[in-house]
């Protein structure tokens, strides 16, 4: 009952949400994917259920589909994080992170034609579960099978460091991107970033874990294949979860726009001049859905530039540097409010933020309290008690 609950949990986690993602009518390239990465996982698990249900021919003759689809999985995870972060569509070129798994379980399939299934037995028995590999033959179809098996761990470890760190590269410059993009991060700069990223590392500790343990420590006693099964199948399921709620954020690519007067030099100095005034004077920083394609709009100079002028001379991203200037009138209007004549929710309007969620988590995030405490504090400044 135990086996069956931990062999069965991860099979019915990726068939679910495999069926979910793949059946979208949004259409949803990412989704797709992650579709396609769960039905993979799916059939990883099914050859792991073979194994230690102890159905060991049926392992052995599955063997070549567990390496093919182990050596898949991160590469799949990490194009479903590209499609995410900085491509639009699937790229023919990405199907060279597919080439280990496709030579190496072609390998295993092959010289696996070569052996009895007396032989596979004893193969799966001996050299598998008991790690002998004393007197073997490795030019023998046996030996050859055996010599590709832990050139598959060995990949598959090199594969789990190398998706992970660039994994967590990618989703660090979309955030970058997102906060230099947008002045309302709410909802762009992406919960789910950190959530797949931690997901993709607490797998990647655990995938290399048990690779090194071997699969056979985990025949000896039900109870701890339950670990190993709980692990991935909750991960899995918040990977499917998060995925199927996900909406991708487009970050457009900056505009090199002609300037008015082609003849005329913007210095840093001036352009400094002109942001500050738009945002001290003109109070651009109001309109919530504010880009910074519009700020160059309105300066007439490449979005690039204007992105590089405020990490430079501010030294800050776009994001930020408009939220201080929201904080401050938010800040300013609270001040002149103590007596509840305005609401926090016509404050955060007024101060540019799109809800008042956006405004309660980010005056928090740069005042360390929430604005109705800081009215709270403010009143008891102003009118002390007694």
């Amino acid at each position: 009952m135990i086996k069956d609950i931990a062999l069965l949990s991860p099979l019915y986690v990726t068939i679910f949400w495999g069926i979910v993602l793949l059946s979208n009518q949004s259409k949803s390239k990412p989704k797709f994917l992650l579709g396609v990465f769960m039905f993979v996982t799916f059939f990883l698990y099914l050859t792991h259920a073979f194994f230690f249900n102890e159905n060991y021919l049926t392992y052995f003759h599955t063997e070549s589909v567990y390496l093919l689809t182990s050596l898949s999985v991160y590469p799949l995870y990490y194009c479903y994080i590209k499609l995410l972060t900085i491509e639009s569509s699937f790229k023919p070129k990405n199907l060279i992170h597919f080439i280990p798994a496709i030579i190496l379980g072609l390998a295993s399939f092959v010289s696996g034609l070569f052996v009895t299934d007396q032989q596979g037995l004893d193969y799966v028995e001996r050299l598998v579960v008991q790690r002998d590999i004393s007197g073997l033959e490795l030019l023998s179809p046996a030996g050859i099978k055996v010599s590709v098996f832990i050139f598959c761990r060995i990949i598959f470890v090199i594969q789990v460091t190398f998706y992970l760190l660039r994994g967590v590269i990618l989703t660090q410059q979309h955030d970058k991107r997102i906060a230099n993009f947008y002045s309302n991060t709410e909802g762009k700069s992406l919960l789910w970033v950190r959530l797949v990223t931690i997901s993709l590392l607490l797998t990647s500790v655990m995938s290399i874990t048990f690779a090194i343990i071997g699969r056979n420590f985990f025949l000896l006693n039900d109870y701890l294949l339950l670990v190993p099964s709980f692990t991935f199948s909750s991960l899995l399921y918040l990977i499917g979860y998060l995925g199927n709620i996900t909406i991708p954020v487009v970050v457009e690519p900056h505009r090199n726009r002609p300037r008015s007067d082609s003849s005329r030099i913007y210095s840093s100095e001036f352009m400094k001049e002109k942001i500050l005034h738009l945002f001290k004077n003109d109070k651009i920083f109001r309109n919530p859905d504010l880009l910074i394609t519009n700020l160059s709009d309105t300066l007439q100079t490449p979005t690039a530039e204007v992105s590089q002028l405020i990490n430079d001379e501010f030294k800050t991203d776009f994001s930020d540097f408009v939220n201080k200037y929201r904080i401050s009138i938010a800040k300013e209007l609270i001040a002149i409010n103590l007596n509840n004549s305005i609401t926090l929710e016509a404050i955060a309007a007024e101060s540019g933020f799109g809800s008042l969620n956006a405004f309660i988590r980010v005056f928090k995030l740069y005042e360390g309290i929430t604005p109705e405490k800081y009215k709270e504090i403010s009143r008891q400044r102003k009118f002390p008690p007694g």
